[in-house]
């Protein structure tokens, strides 16, 4: 999880360079369409089927749209109708989502210390945006961030609801499945933005920064995700999303001279906290069985 981490913070930074050459919808629907193809192309490597049993269809179809149409619908719109601030704000709320939803499906048992971590390290989020930036505001915004707290109820849903299927199906196959359901339900609305990229003025960089969040981003994030969530559980998967904004925030500094006040470093520290709780609790219900 420490290189998902890694990998998601940084691609922050690198997004901001790579939408410069891509239109966001365009972008979003030709990397999902890469990721299925290349994780097709793994599972028949792996001599694993494509197939699933037809009594799962409505699970994969049902998490797929959540996960990935919906998900990357509300986000990329929000993002483009709300301030960055508010957006890592917002997406702050995912472990928290994501342990309900875990609480719910059986996956976790309630645990004050885990909440209790969780809210901490949220609150260490919110510090490392609201001392670090003037990028946030409520006014006139409302609708992105409306937009944005659904992506975050989204993906916490996915990652608290996902462990059965990742458990039948393996990391691999389970993210084909959904991967693929979301993308199919994604070309109706997103096909025509595709249309109109214009592929051929994207330079070598922008192509580079495409492998990144296609390759590392998606693929091997989302494969390593589910493996945490089948090894460690949801909650003390989900609370590392949290560390992210650092990250963000080496990475700003590193390859767009954000440089960071010494007020952020007191938000990393309460992160780092929340996330010590939440992984000294042990898993109240083993994830993988």
């Amino acid at each position: 999880m420490i290189s998902v981490v890694v990998v998601w913070g940084m691609n922050f930074s690198i997004m901001k360079g790579l939408y410069a050459y891509f239109d966001p919808l365009a972008f979003t629907l030709f990397r999902y369409a890469v990721a299925v193809l290349a994780l097709s192309v793994l599972l028949k490597l792996r001599g694993l089927s494509l197939g699933m049993e037809r009594q799962d269809l409505p699970a994969v179809i049902g998490l797929g749209f959540v996960s990935h149409t919906i998900y990357q619908m509300f986000f990329v719109i929000g993002l483009a109708n709300t301030r960055s601030g508010n957006a890592a704000l917002l997406m702050a709320m995912t472990p928290v989502f994501a342990y309900l939803a875990g609480v719910l499906h059986k996956r976790e048992t309630f645990s004050r210390q885990v909440l209790a971590g969780i809210l901490l390290s949220t609150a260490g989020v919110a510090a490392v945006v609201l001392l670090g930036t003037k990028e946030v505001s409520l006014a006139g915004s409302w609708r992105g961030d409306g937009l944005i707290l659904g992506a975050a109820i989204c993906w916490g849903w996915y990652t608290g609801s996902a462990a059965r299927l990742i458990l039948k199906y393996g990391a691999l196959r389970s993210n084909y499945l959904l991967m693929l359901s979301g993308t199919v339900m994604m070309i109706p609305v997103l096909l025509p933005s595709v249309m109109h990229q214009s592929w051929t003025s994207i330079p070598a960089r922008g192509w580079l920064a495409f492998c990144y969040s296609t390759f590392l981003s998606i693929i091997y994030g989302y494969l390593a995700w589910s493996h945490a969530i089948k090894w460690s559980g949801v909650a003390r998967t989900a609370i590392y999303s949290n560390v992210t904004p650092i990250i963000a925030l080496i990475g700003g500094w590193l390859l767009l001279g954000e440089r960071p006040v010494m007020a952020q470093f007191f938000g990393a520290a309460l992160i780092l906290a929340g996330v010590f709780l939440v992984r000294t609790k042990r898993p109240a219900i083993k994830a993988a069985g």
